[in-house]
C-alpha cells in the first residue's frame, strides 16, 4: 500500500513539483494551501505523513506544528517533513520535529523522498 502525504504548502510551483515526484513514485497526495487547512484535511484524510512548508498565510507551518504537538501531548501525531525556504524556520522546526526532517528550498527530490520512504516503510 502507497504512503499518504499531505502536502501543506502555498507555492503553486512546489506543490506541482511534488504532486509529480510522489506521484512518479506511486506515493498519494493531498493538498491544503496554509496550516489551517492543512489541519483540517490531517483531520479528514489521516495521511501517513504531512509536508510542511514555514511560511504561509493563515496559519503558518510553525504554528501548525505546535498545534500537532499540543494535541499529541507533547508527541507529533503524524509524521511530518518541513520543507523551508527560511533559514531561521529551519533552525526553529529543528529544534521541533528533529534535524533529519527538515528540507531547505531548493530541495533534492531523491533525498526527500528517500526520507519519506524511511518515515512510512
Amino acid at each position: 500500500m502507497s504512503p499518504r502525504v499531505l502536502i501543506v504548502d502555498d507555492d503553486p510551483d512546489v506543490v506541482a513539483l511534488l504532486e509529480t515526484v510522489l506521484g512518479q513514485e506511486g506515493i498519494d497526495t493531498t493538498v491544503a494551501e496554509d496550516g489551517l487547512e492543512g489541519l483540517v484535511k490531517r483531520e479528514l484524510t489521516h495521511p501517513d505523513l504531512a509536508i510542511v512548508d514555514i511560511m504561509m498565510p493563515a496559519v503558518d507551518g510553525l504554528r501548525m506544528l505546535e498545534q500537532l504537538l499540543e494535541e499529541g501531548g507533547g508527541q507529533l501525531p503524524v509524521r511530518v517533513i518541513v520543507l523551508t525556504g527560511s533559514i531561521d524556520g529551519a533552525e526553529r522546526a529543528r529544534r521541533l520535529i528533529g534535524r533529519d526532517n527538515v528540507f531547505t528550498k531548493p530541495f533534492e527530490p531523491e533525498l526527500l523522498i528517500a526520507r519519506i520512504r524511511e518515515l512510512t516503510g
